[in-house]
């Protein structure tokens, strides 16, 4: 039995009018994790007990250790979260409380996650990678099966908006739509990054996967300074993939106006996905026609997140002049 739960897929009346068309939102958010990561990594940990694993480890800037958290206690194991000293205190708190041994490691994810895979090679235990993995992706593409249950028959998406950080996400989604029982192949992808934590981008630019010097974005969950590989590789089978890279501060407005309008705090790396839908900046792509000028149906994936507070939402729209 997988561990994550369905979550609803509920239409937005606001977006709708602002898009004269109808804007579904799919909120993993709501996941018993707090996002969408505990459908790949419950699945990759489901898959790791079979063969004896004793202990998961992880590294995490949060997202990805709180289902590794989760997935540990509802399969009675034990879980070693290692977390870079961005990751806010209350985050690390979350994960004691699921029962996880927490280490602070590194100013970056890269430096948490050289630790994760060197305790992991000790007996019985499973290094769980926060995005890039297949079984992860496998596991992530059960949101697109759902989404294409929960519509009204015959609705197709004019275009998916997703939030891209190590594209693992990224991933899941397109393998979910590329599966023939869901067939949208066809359907456009918007991959959404902040500046500063756009590792994607910098690797379309280049032709392949480069890293960045550092994360400056407020969006730390994004925070992976390198793309994994699959993602690069679904630039060249997803012929309708677009990459749009915003400012933080049309991140943190998006959450903003996510949270006055649907009652549910995200956080910025969220807010990127949610900002295609409540910025303007889808129109150069429908003025080059990459995507249509008149949409269909719109789906955004509210991949929620668990470094958020209502004080944390409030510094940030000060922060950045959001009102």
């Amino acid at each position: 039995m997988a561990l994550h739960i369905e979550t609803p897929l509920i239409l937005s009346d606001s977006l709708s009018k602002r898009w004269k068309c109808p804007v579904y939102l799919k909120l993993e958010n709501l996941q018993n994790s707090g996002t969408f990561k505990l459908r790949g990594i419950g699945h990759l940990c489901q898959k790791a007990i079979k063969t004896g694993c004793q202990r998961f480890i992880c590294s995490s800037g949060g997202n990805a250790g709180m289902a590794a958290a989760l997935a540990g206690r509802q399969l009675n194991r034990a879980v070693t979260i290692i977390v870079p000293e961005t990751t806010p205190v209350l985050v690390h708190e979350k994960l004691r409380e699921l029962g996880a041994d927490v280490t602070v490691h590194g100013s970056e994810w890269d430096a948490a996650d050289a630790l994760a895979r060197e305790q992991a090679k000790a007996p019985g235990c499973q290094y769980i990678p926060p995005f890039d993995h297949p079984d992860i992706w496998y596991g992530h593409s059960s949101m697109i099966h759902e989404i294409r249950r929960q519509l009204p028959k015959d609705l197709r998406p004019a275009m998916v908006s997703v939030a891209v950080g190590g594209g693992g996400l990224l991933c899941g989604v397109l393998e979910g739509m590329h599966h023939q029982d869901v067939g949208w192949a066809d359907v456009p992808v918007v991959a959404m990054e902040t500046i500063g934590a756009d590792c994607f981008s910098a690797a379309v630019k280049a032709g392949k996967v480069v890293s960045l010097g550092a994360i400056t974005s407020v969006a730390k969950c994004l925070g992976s300074k390198v793309v994994c590989q699959g993602a690069m590789d679904w630039t060249k089978r997803h012929s309708k993939l677009h990459n749009v890279v915003i400012e933080d501060r049309e991140a943190i407005a998006a959450c903003a106006r996510f949270t006055d309008e649907h009652r549910m705090l995200v956080e910025p790396a969220c807010g990127a996905a949610l900002s295609a839908v409540y910025g303007d900046c889808l129109t150069p792509l429908q003025e080059d026609g990459r995507l249509p000028g008149e949409m269909s149906c719109i789906v955004v994936i509210v991949c929620g997140g668990n470094a958020v507070s209502t004080k944390l939402m409030e510094d940030w729209k000060q922060q950045f002049s959001v009102e």
